[in-house]
């Protein structure tokens, strides 16, 4: 009984995490089109970039279908000129972060 109640919990919380990711997501991209760069570097500012490197290189088609993200979705919201104010943002890692997030997307 208690196997089942942790399986259930934990589909619970990937589910949970699954939204928060997505609505993260979907909050820097609207931040990234309406301009709002101040907050957003402010956000990438506390980011470990080495960090998001490596979470960005365990990510494959199979692991974005799992997190409920749409590939299609994200190439129509995102320009490159959307990419190239989100590198300068960055800074440090730009060119390494948004090449590997082409590459994700394409």
């Amino acid at each position: 009984m208690s196997n089942a109640f942790n399986k259930k919990l934990a589909d619970i919380i990937g589910k949970m995490d699954e939204k928060v990711l997505q609505a993260k997501i979907n909050a820097a991209l609207d931040m990234l089109k309406n301009g709002n760069n101040e907050e957003l570097a402010r956000k990438i500012g506390k980011m470990d970039k080495n960090e998001l490197l490596t979470k960005m290189n365990e990510l494959d088609d199979e692991k974005l279908k799992e997190m409920n993200i749409n590939k299609n979705d994200i190439k129509q919201k995102v320009s490159d000129a959307d990419l190239n104010n989100l590198k300068k943002l960055i800074g440090e890692h730009g060119d390494e972060i948004i090449s590997k997030l082409k590459d994700i997307i394409k």
